[in-house]
């Protein structure tokens, strides 16, 4: 499972969007997990619980879920799609391996 936080005032939040997550080759990756995006823009009960059950301290921040539920990647701010990639190919390997 992957696990989006964004906020429409976070600029990297934009270019994980416009440079990351539309990319084809992780959108094809994207078909191997269900992804779930939550806008954490206006600051409200139900986010302030979210952001507490899940130690989000800003925007962006990107879980990676394994199939047990367990958080294996945190990541925070920008990263290009290549980098993406790499981590979420080692983490498909890693299921098939073990």
């Amino acid at each position: 499972m992957v696990i989006d936080f964004y906020a429409d005032w976070c600029i990297p939040c934009k270019e994980l969007d416009a440079l990351t997550f539309s990319d084809k080759r992780v959108m094809n990756v994207f078909d191997r997990f269900t992804a779930y995006k939550v806008d954490m823009t206006k600051n409200n009960d139900v986010n302030e619980q979210l952001r507490k059950r899940f130690n989000v301290i800003g925007m962006p921040t990107v879980l990676i879920i394994d199939s047990k539920g367990n958080e294996t990647k945190r990541l925070t701010g920008f990263v290009n799609a290549d980098e993406f990639l790499t981590y979420i190919q080692n983490r498909i390997e890693n299921d098939i391996a073990g």
